[in-house]
Parts: structure tokens; sequence; C-alpha cells
């Protein structure tokens, strides 16, 4: 099964939750550009028990952004969900701790992403029932 989230509820949601407001665009199907003090590549690498992990990509002037980024980034990450590895250029989104997705992940569980047009297309699973 499918479950398609826009873009723009995505930024939304992280300019709610997390006080972060980004700018996100589809680039290829494993690929999404993300603007915040500068624009980087985050690339789909791997999606394991409900974790998405990301690599990313940028030049020597992006790269002294993305530190600037993670500086003012750095305080509003420390009790969320987003593993920002900024030595190893990866990105990890754990959804097992976001709270609203408790019950959810407990039916169902996200074997993969890929960014589609100006959504995030999520293929589920649905786990076996617990008796």
């Amino acid at each position: 099964m499918q479950l398609k989230i826009p873009l723009s509820e995505v930024k939304q949601f992280l300019s709610n939750q997390f006080n972060i407001n980004i700018d996100l665009r589809n680039i290829d199907e494993n690929k999404i550009e993300v603007k915040y003090f500068d624009t980087l590549d985050l690339i789909i690498h791997d999606v394991k028990d409900n974790m998405f992990f990301f690599s990313y990509e940028v030049d020597g002037l992006a790269n002294i952004a993305s530190k600037v980024a993670h500086f003012f980034m750095k305080k509003k990450l420390d009790n969320t969900p987003i593993d920002w590895d900024l030595k190893n250029r990866e990105i990890t989104i754990d959804l097992n701790k976001f709270t609203e997705l408790t019950t959810f992940l407990q039916f169902v569980s996200i074997s993969k992403i890929n960014f589609i047009k100006d959504s995030i297309v999520l293929e589920l699973y649905q786990r076996e029932k617990i008796q």
C-alpha cells in the first residue's frame, strides 16, 4: 500500500513542530533539494525499521553553509527524532520517535520512500497481528 504526503504538508509540520522553516523540492525519485541557509540535496540510502537514512552532497561554499546551518539548528534538533551527522554528511530520521505516529506504526511499517512530483511516497506493509 502507498501513502502520499505532499511536500507542503511536510514543510508545515517541520515549521509547526520544530520551528524550522525550510523549502523542499523534488529533484529525482531518490533525491530532494532542501533549502535552509543554503541548498543541499538529500539522497535516500535506506529505509529500515521505520528509519530513513539519507546522505547529502555539498560543494565547498555550501559545506561551510551546512556547518553554519548545523550550528544554528543543533539545539532545535537535540530533542527530535532527527540526527544530523555533520562529519559523515548523513541525516537519519527515526519515525518511531514521533509520538504522533506511535499508533500508526503499530499496524504498518515503511519499506520504501520516494520523491515523486511534489510528494513523498511511502510504501507500507501491514505488520503481523500481535496476539
